[in-house]
């Protein structure tokens, strides 16, 4: 009888019909508890639906019946990966490969857990096993990348990556990956996504604070004083589109504007798109990176703003010609940068960018847009040092 149940369920699993599957499994655990292989498949169904703590007990449970099967101590690892508890799926990894030991994944994977135990000489030298099983594991080339980032070995993690990429191109990992070690080594023409992201849905919460009450913050300020000075007619409704919206504290600022026309905003951060729609005063408040969402087709502008946010771009070029595509003829483009004499633009040690007002004025003329007027100012302070920077104006 529990073969005919068992024959069913299998056929439900594969057919996706996974809630249908884990009922009969459930059946038959308890008709026979010395059964195996329901537990296996209900930590398998457990697993495909991202409920890992039930997946790794009942892994646990199926173990203790099938202490020999290699592939269930690795299943049961990789839920407590999963969790984030590397200091109990390490010894799963471990007995699947003392029952086989060329078991690719389960040495992969014993890699990623010491790596999260901050042991990343260790994982180094797991992944390089791994590879010796299967040069072609990309999975594994890309954390051993981020075991040699850990160390600070970002040359040789570039490496990993690219190794990564040449085997499985579309991995996002590690092409982001990469892009954080380029990074780190002041070799990126921008701050990479990924860590924006991160970065500012951790600041979400405490960013007007900070930047308000610790940091003296004021490029928004600043540009509000520009567009007093520049634009022709304060008097009309403006459509505004507030670049690296991040909490809101430009719209805030430029709302006035927009009232009878439109006030639009962009940030990859979804903790800052929440914290600025909390205001109530953007028409829409878009998801995405600004280079990628201003090269798309969209609506045009009579003003775009980005008050903290091109310090974040070294190569201002792509944004510059995603904001001339999105400017209205005769349109407006204000943004505060950093502050650099001399030529061109730099990393600076904080993880930002810094540019010169002969780039910037080199930059508008390539892309089509009029140099109109430039501002010295104090952007925030540092450790009570003042950041230098410029507000600056463009027109279409």
């Amino acid at each position: 009888m529990n073969e005919i149940l068992m024959q069913r369920a299998r056929g439900l699993q594969q057919a996706g019909r996974l809630a249908e599957a884990a009922n009969l499994y459930r059946q038959i655990a308890l008709e026979d508890p010395a059964q195996f292989e329901p537990l296996y498949s209900l930590g398998m169904i457990a697993a495909e639906t991202g409920q890992w703590e039930q997946a790794q007990q009942f892994f646990g449970n199926a173990m203790r019946l099938n202490p020999g099967f290699a592939e269930g101590w690795c299943a049961r690892g990789l839920a407590l990966l999963q969790l984030r508890r590397p200091e109990q799926a390490l010894p799963c990894f471990e007995q699947a490969l003392a029952l086989k030991p060329g078991f690719l994944d389960a040495q992969s994977s014993r890699a990623t857990a010491l790596l999260e135990l901050k042991r990343p000489a260790d994982a180094v030298a797991g992944f390089d096993r791994a590879l010796a099983i299967d040069p072609r594991h990309a999975i594994s080339w890309n954390n051993r990348g981020n075991a040699l980032a850990a160390m600070g070995r970002f040359d040789e993690a570039i490496g990993s990556y690219d190794r990564a990429l040449a085997l499985m191109p579309d991995i996002p990992q590690a092409k982001e990956n990469r892009d954080n070690a380029l990074f780190e080594l002041k070799r990126a023409n921008r701050c990479p996504p990924g860590y924006m992201r991160n970065l500012f849905d951790n600041f979400a919460q405490h960013y007007d604070e900070t930047m308000l009450g610790r940091l003296g913050y004021a490029a928004h300020l600043h540009l509000r004083t520009l567009a007093d000075r520049v634009l022709p007619s304060m008097g009309v409704p403006w459509r505004i589109l507030d670049l690296g919206s991040g909490t809101g504290l430009v719209g805030e600022t430029f709302k006035d504007l927009a009232t009878g026309g439109r006030l639009d905003g962009i940030d990859l951060a979804p903790r800052m798109i929440e914290a600025a729609r909390g205001r109530g005063i953007y028409d829409d408040l878009i998801l995405g990176d600004i280079e990628t969402v201003l090269a798309a087709p969209g609506p045009r502008y009579d003003l775009i703003l980005a008050a903290d946010t091109m310090i974040y771009i070294g190569d201002a070029q792509p944004t510059f010609r995603g904001v001339a595509s999105r400017l209205v003829p005769g349109g407006f483009f204000l943004f505060a940068v950093e502050s650099k004499e001399g030529e061109g633009w730099e990393q600076t040690p904080m993880h930002r960018f810094r540019h010169s007002e002969s780039y910037l004025r080199q930059l508008a003329h390539d892309t089509g847009l009029d140099f109109v007027d430039i501002m010295p100012c104090t952007l925030r302070h540092e450790a009570s040092v003042p950041v230098p920077g410029f507000a600056v104006a463009l027109r279409k």
